[in-house]
């Protein structure tokens, strides 16, 4: 079976998703609108990408402490999306430069971009998940059977 890595086409589209809510909120909003949908939109690319970024490493090297160090660093990532909003809300219209509508309307899209060609990306990679023996089948059917 030939093993063939995703294309990785996510940071791509996501890349175009955040052109496209900008010119949205560029049009509805202005300059500052435009302002707002990028920082929306950097936050869900540092958000997403930074979980391969910081885990990659440490997978490699610690395999056995890999789900305890994604559930800290999801943790992390969950504060620090909440000290985030706290200050977009507190730098947000009418009197900050950035739209709520834009920042949040740009994350919603670029989310929902992000998962929707990840899991594309995931299903079309051809990666063996085990390994089938070459012998025959030990399953539990056959062991322990008595004579």
């Amino acid at each position: 079976m030939e093993v063939r890595q995703p294309r990785r086409f996510t940071g791509a589209a996501a890349f175009i998703a955040i052109v496209v809510c900008a010119a949205v909120a560029a049009a509805e909003y202005g300059a500052s609108g435009a302002g707002s949908a990028a920082v929306g939109g950097a936050l869900v690319i540092v958000f997403f990408g930074s979980t391969k970024a910081f885990l990659g490493p440490i997978v490699a090297v610690l395999p056995h402490a890999s789900l305890a160090t994604a559930m800290l660093f999801y943790f992390t990532k969950v504060v620090a999306l909440l000290a985030f909003f706290v200050v977009v809300d507190r730098f947000a219209e009418p009197a900050g430069p950035l739209h709520r509508a834009a920042v949040a309307g740009t994350v919603i899209v670029v989310t929902l971009v992000w998962m929707a060609v990840s899991t594309v990306d995931a299903t079309r990679a051809r990666i063996p998940m085990f390994d089938l023996p070459d012998d025959e089948d030990k399953g539990p059917d056959s062991l322990g059977t008595s004579k």
